[in-house]
């Protein structure tokens, strides 16, 4: 008869039956001594069971679930933004193109109530509106100055992205 080997605990399973742990071998079989597992209190087993896998699979689910909306939204104010981005742009260059212009006394009839949609390149789907309006009862030689607003609406803009200067006589 070949001596009978105990066996060490599973690595699934931390608290053994100390009486199952010690009595190892079963009953002889046919003149056979048959090494046994040692049990694991509380019943403990390998795997998961299938309430667990649902569960987990249920939790998962809900996680990416949320991701998803986070991400849709994230993407979503992306947009906008860069979209007001470029509108904040395209209102500054007009702005620095009138602060420019030569000479004083000819900005309102070159830049008042002027349009330019823009149909293609980075600005496509926008449209900018320059007013330019001088000092209306004030035309002395100290309080002469114009009003220069620059509004760009289009794309997906809630409203319109605005910038205005006042720009005096010189």
């Amino acid at each position: 008869m070949a001596p009978a080997r105990f066996m060490t605990p599973s690595a699934h399973c931390m608290h053994t039956d100390p009486l199952s742990a010690r009595t190892a071998v079963a009953p002889r079989r046919a003149g056979l001594a048959v090494a046994r597992r040692p049990r694991c209190i509380g019943g403990a087993s390998r795997g998961m069971t299938l309430v667990e896998v649902i569960l987990a699979i249920v939790i998962l689910s809900g996680t990416m679930l949320g991701l998803g909306n986070f991400s849709r939204k994230f993407q979503a104010a992306n947009t906008g933004s860069t979209t007001k981005t470029l509108a904040s742009d395209l209102a500054a260059q007009r702005i620095a193109e009138v602060e420019a212009y030569r000479p004083y006394s000819a900005i309102v009839g070159a830049y008042n109530g002027t349009v330019e949609p823009f149909a293609a390149g980075t600005y496509t789907g926008l449209t900018r509106t320059t007013r330019a309006v001088r000092c209306v009862g004030c035309p002395t030689a100290t309080n002469d100055y114009v009003t220069v607003t620059v509004s760009v609406t289009g794309n997906d803009l809630a409203a319109a992205v605005t910038k205005t200067t006042v720009i005096a006589a010189y």
